[in-house]
C-alpha cells in the first residue's frame, strides 16, 4: 500500500518554463514571505510606490475596493458529469470603494478587490483599468477577457476621478491534470460514491456530497488502521499543477482556479515575458509543469508560437 492515497502525478512527458502559475499578491510588500522563491517564485513584480512609502506621505493611497453586487457564469463542460463546474466567471461586477474622502486613488496594472465583512462573498476579483486591458487586446495574447465594472460612487468626492475598471478574466480553457488515487479505490472511504475526483475535468470532492464525510486527511491526523480516511500527500509534494496539453486550447491566459480562489489563472511564457516588459504590477508567477504527451500537430505548432517573444 502506498504512502499516501492522493496526490500529483508527475508521469509523462514533462517540461518547465512554458507556462506558470500566475498570482496577485493580497499584499505587494509581503509577496516575497508569501510566496517565497524556495517554493519555486522566480519572478514577484512589486508595486512602487510601497504601502510603506504611501504611508509616510499620507496624501495618496492605492485603491481599496470589495465587490457590492456580483452576477456568476458556472460552466458545466465536463463530458463525464454535467453536474461539475469546470470553469467560473463574472458576467456582473458592482463595487464599493473604501479609500477615504482624502485619498488621492492611484492605481497599478493589477488591482485586486478585497474581502469586506459587509459583502456578499469570499470571491476577488483582478481589476485593470481600460488602458491595460486595451494593450493586451493588441499585443496578440490570446485568452484574457475583460468585464466591465460598475464602481458605486455616489458619495465619493466629485473631484475624485477613477478611470472606468474591468474585471481581467482568463478564460482559456482548463486543463489541469487532476490528482491520482493510488492504493485505493477513486471513490468515497465511507459510502463508496464515485468518483471523488473527476479524471475528465478535475472536478474533486474533498468532502462526500452523499455522506458529508471528509474524504482524505494528512498522514499527521490520520487515526491508523481503523480509519478509512484516505491519505493525502503533503502540499510540497502536490503544489507544483501539470497541465494536459493535449487538452489545451492555445491560448496564453489559461483557466485554473479562477475566482474563489486568489489564484485566477495560468499565463504562457510570452504572456510572463511581456508582462514583465511592460513593468506590469504587482503579481508573482511560478513554472509549472506541461505534459506534451498526446498533442496534435497544431497544438505543437502552437505551443512553438507561445515560446517567441511578441512586441510590447
Amino acid at each position: 500500500m502506498p504512502e499516501y492515497h492522493v496526490g500529483q502525478d508527475y508521469s509523462g512527458t514533462l517540461k518547465s518554463d512554458l507556462f506558470f502559475e500566475f498570482v496577485v499578491p493580497e499584499d505587494s510588500d509581503l509577496a516575497h514571505l508569501v510566496y517565497p522563491k524556495q517554493e519555486g517564485w522566480e519572478y514577484i513584480s512589486k508595486r512602487s510606490p510601497t504601502e510603506l512609502e504611501l504611508a509616510e506621505e499620507d496624501t495618496k493611497a492605492w485603491l481599496e475596493v470589495g465587490i457590492l453586487k456580483q452576477k456568476l457564469n458556472r460552466n458545466k463542460n465536463c463530458n463525464t458529469d454535467p453536474s461539475h463546474v469546470t470553469e467560473v466567471y463574472f458576467t456582473e461586477l458592482v463595487l464599493e470603494l473604501f479609500n477615504s474622502d482624502e485619498d488621492e486613488v492611484i492605481l497599478s496594472e493589477f488591482n485586486l478587490t478585497r474581502p469586506w465583512f459587509e459583502m456578499p462573498g469570499d470571491e476577488q476579483a483582478t481589476l485593470v483599468t481600460k488602458a491595460f486591458a486595451d494593450r493586451v487586446r493588441q499585443s496578440g495574447l490570446r485568452g484574457a477577457t475583460f468585464l466591465p465594472a460598475k464602481l458605486n460612487n455616489s458619495e465619493q468626492p466629485a473631484n475624485r476621478k477613477i478611470p472606468p475598471l474591468f474585471a481581467f478574466q482568463f478564460q482559456g480553457k482548463k486543463c489541469l491534470r487532476p490528482f491520482k488515487v493510488q492504493g485505493a479505490e477513486n471513490a468515497c472511504p465511507f459510502c463508496g460514491r464515485k468518483p471523488l475526483i473527476c479524471q475528465e475535468c478535475d472536478f474533486s470532492y474533498s468532502t462526500c456530497p452523499q455522506c458529508d464525510q471528509s474524504a482524505w486527511t494528512p498522514l499527521n491526523k490520520h487515526g491508523g488502521p481503523k480509519d478509512k480516511s484516505l491519505i493525502i500527500s503533503p502540499p510540497e509534494q502536490r503544489e507544483i499543477l501539470v497541465m494536459e496539453g493535449k487538452r489545451w486550447d492555445g491560448s496564453d491566459f489559461v483557466f485554473a482556479n479562477g475566482i474563489e480562489f486568489v489564484n485566477p489563472g495560468i499565463i504562457s511564457k510570452r504572456a510572463l515575458d511581456w508582462l514583465l516588459s511592460i513593468h506590469a504590477a504587482p503579481f508573482c508567477a511560478r513554472s509549472l509543469k506541461f505534459c506534451t504527451d498526446g498533442m496534435s500537430d497544431q497544438q505543437r505548432q502552437q505551443l512553438e508560437e507561445i515560446q517567441k517573444p511578441i512586441h510590447s
